[in-house]
């Protein structure tokens, strides 16, 4: 039987609430709505990294989270769902390139902000969300989403 998606490492000991990020929208929103022109010192595309940072600030401003988990996507063609129905999102592309090359350095910003982040090749960062929530209930506690 399969064990179900992974936990980030620090959730033997759950918050009182735990804020619960799925990175891929906010990842994707930043990509293509800031400009190409966004580099980074070395003249690499940083505006996905750039907006992902900008959410996170803002998101932690607003709420002020004593406990944050970000998920990110890994599993985009090794997730178990591509086992269990193959045409699953077959009709979308994977990201771009350029896009893909940010992803470390985002998910390094949620580790600065004081986020646990995950990701696992064989769940989506919706399942990681989901499974934390079930044992934070399990645990009789409370998980926020945005």
């Amino acid at each position: 039987m399969d064990p179900g998606p992974p936990l980030p490492h620090d959730a033997r000991v759950p918050p009182t609430v735990l804020h619960l990020v799925d990175a891929s929208p906010y990842l994707f929103r930043a990509y293509f709505a800031l400009p190409e022109s966004i580099v980074d010192a070395r003249g690499r595309p940083a505006n996905a990294v750039r907006g992902f940072a900008a959410f996170l600030l803002g998101y932690h401003e607003r709420h002020r989270p004593t406990h944050i988990g970000v998920a990110f996507d890994q599993s985009l063609t090794t997730s178990f769902r591509n086992e269990l129905f193959p045409a699953y999102k077959a009709d979308r592309g994977l990201p771009p390139p350029e896009l893909e090359a940010q992803i470390d350095g985002c998910r390094r910003v949620a580790r600065a902000l004081g986020a646990v982040e995950w990701a696992d090749r064989r769940y989506e960062a919706d399942d990681l969300i989901a499974a934390a929530c079930h044992h934070l209930v399990r645990a009789g506690r409370a998980a926020r989403a945005p």
